[in-house]
């Protein structure tokens, strides 16, 4: 299908239901990002799976959302003056029902690749009509009738009342759908119709057509009856099949039904006196073959024939009206005919000599099209990865749900929050200064960094946050933004995570690093400070108190206070008493090692 059909679907689920919806709704359609384009072709299951996504965000089912997607379309196709067209096809509702393939044959040569469904009307009477859909899309019946409904309340000014009778397969032999519609509307038309027809029978005063002149008008035209056997045939239609003899032959020998898409019978080309036929004529001596660039030609069939089956009563048989169905001079001179063997009265010379003159000027401007769709689906994509990468620099530096509440506009200062317990940790290398002297800058920030970037990687294993880095001073917390429960855990996991990850590690002249931690557990105050280069910050005594307790730690240990060693007491971790201590700023505080897991101190105390 083309791409107008999805635009319009684009346009008024946007309109009606949000930005949002309309996101999501191609996202879990499985084409996030697409750029839809009126002349693209795009995979004719889209639709149904759109109208499956948007009945996921309301009350409405998926054929509820189809007939609105057909709505939308008559509503959208405005945009491109189709609806002069539509308004132009007939006086009354009937009118277009009965035209709607001529409608399709009058859009072809401006898409091409079209491949239009078949619609004839079967009965008509004072109260409606009933409409026979073919397809070779099957699920868009309700999509049908979204676009029915619109056409006969916008242009005809008509309520429309449809009803699925048959939904089946089509029987003519080909894949595809063939369903009936019974429409209920005003139809007094048909009525005038009737009367009108009538009339002019009873008082006209002409005398009947010769045959022979007939024929001479309309040079491609074929006369058949009810056993469906050729009765005649114009020259032209002769001279595509080298000149043999036709008539008396079955017509199916020569010609095949293309459009609409119903079996070749009597019954059913009498019903379809007022819709455009199609016929491809078979075994003719211009057969085409395939093309290799089939951007230049419309199609690689045989040659069709367009035109009107209309019953001549007096010769009990059916005649068929046409001429070639040529869109440029290659095509035409693909199945052999020339400019001359085109009739005058019809537009078909100046249909050929136009689809020549702009055919290299339109392909031109759609395959730029084309590569400006593709161009701007790569930079989508790349606008999302870099979004990405984005976020992904942002949540390093502010927890993801601080930056969330920033992203929907809230002051920096509404995320400050008081917490009344978390853990804190401070992690210091140790003699860093003197580490400095002996090594170059380079070699000195290399090896910071090589240490930070292993804690880095354990607080991505835990339910821990990096708060930030000074000098050779690494600081993390558990409790804030996300309240948990368990944060004094979270840090005494992470703390002997980097101890045991740090042990081993040597400088580039061999000297081995040594890292100080300390630990506290209690209330604090956190949020986004400033204007320029935001971080989430601590502010309160329990980051003092953290800090002194890993200045005054021991090298290769974790120092931690009472409340933290509460907090870890029952967890399964192994903690000593270090005995009271005098705290810089604090006074004579009681604190802690912590060693490490229960069960691995039991596990060494059992092989020794």
């Amino acid at each position: 299908m083309y791409g107008m059909l999805l635009e319009s679907i684009q346009h008024f689920v946007q309109e009606e239901y949000g930005e949002d919806v309309w996101s999501k709704v191609l996202e879990e359609s499985g084409f996030r990002n697409a750029v839809f384009t009126t002349h693209q072709v795009y995979p004719d299951r889209l639709i149904p799976c759109l109208a499956q996504a948007c009945s996921k965000h309301s009350l409405q089912t998926n054929d509820d959302f189809l007939c609105f997607f057909g709505r939308c379309f008559v509503r959208f196709f405005t945009h491109y003056g189709y609806d002069t067209l539509i308004r132009a096809s007939g006086r009354y509702f009937r009118d277009f029902l009965n035209g709607i393939d001529n409608l399709h044959h009058q859009i072809r040569f401006s898409y091409p690749k079209m491949q239009s469904p078949s619609f004839y009307v079967e009965r008509e009477d004072v109260g409606g009509a009933r409409l026979h859909y073919r397809s070779k899309r099957c699920g868009f019946g309700y999509y049908v009738i979204g676009q029915l409904i619109q056409i006969a309340q916008e242009f005809y000014g008509l309520e429309l009342e449809a009803t699925i009778l048959t939904d089946e397969e089509d029987a003519s032999g080909s894949s595809g759908c063939h369903l009936i519609y019974d429409l209920r509307f005003d139809n007094t038309p048909y009525q005038n119709a009737q009367a009108a027809r009538r009339n002019m029978i009873e008082h006209t005063d002409l005398g009947s057509v010769s045959c022979v002149y007939l024929f001479q008008l309309f040079p491609f035209s074929i006369a058949f009856d009810r056993t469906m056997t050729i009765r005649e045939v114009g020259e032209k239609s002769r001279e595509l099949f080298g000149g043999e003899e036709m008539v008396g032959l079955p017509v199916e020998t020569f010609f095949l039904m293309h459009r609409p898409r119903v079996p070749f019978t009597w019954d059913k080309i009498f019903i379809l006196q007022k819709v455009v036929i199609e016929l491809e004529c078979l075994n003719s001596r211009f057969t085409k073959h395939p093309i290799c660039d089939r951007r230049n030609s419309a199609s690689t069939r045989n040659l069709l024939l367009k035109g009107q089956m209309r019953l001549i009563e007096d010769w009990d048989a059916i005649i068929y009206l046409c001429v070639p169905l040529l869109s440029n001079l290659q095509e035409m001179q693909e199945v052999g005919l020339y400019l001359t063997d085109l009739c005058l009265h019809d537009s078909s010379r100046e249909i050929v000599l136009a689809g020549w003159q702009h055919g290299a000027r339109l392909e031109i401007s759609y395959e730029k099209q084309e590569e400006r769709s593709k161009k701007l689906e790569e930079n989508l994509k790349k606008r999302d990865e870099w979004k990405q990468k984005g976020d992904d620099l942002l949540y390093s530096m502010i927890p993801k749900a601080v930056a969330l509440r920033l992203r929907n506009g809230e002051d920096a200062i509404e995320t400050c929050e008081s917490f009344d317990n978390v853990t804190v940790l401070f992690g210091e290398i140790v003699e860093f200064s003197e580490l400095c002297t002996r090594l170059t800058a380079m070699e000195a920030v290399s090896c910071i960094n090589e240490v930070f970037s292993l804690f880095d990687k354990v607080t991505d294993s835990y339910n821990v946050f990096k708060v930030e880095t000074v000098g050779q001073v690494y600081m993390l917390v558990s409790g804030a933004p996300e309240r948990r429960p368990d944060h004094a855990e979270n840090v005494a996991r992470a703390a002997l995570d980097m101890m045991a990850q740090v042990n081993g590690m040597t400088t580039s002249d061999g000297e081995k690093i040594m890292v100080r931690i300390g630990m506290h557990s209690g209330p604090v105050a956190a949020g986004i400070v400033g204007l320029k280069m935001p971080r989430y910050c601590l502010f309160g005594d329990t980051v003092n108190t953290a800090a002194r307790m890993q200045s005054h730690g021991e090298s290769g240990k974790i120092h931690i206070s009472e409340p933290s060693n509460k907090l870890l007491t029952g967890h399964g971790f192994s903690t000593v008493t270090r005995g009271p201590m005098k705290i810089k700023g604090k006074g004579e505080m009681n604190t802690f090692w912590l060693l490490g897991f229960k069960k691995e101190e039991n596990q060494c105390q059992g092989g020794t």
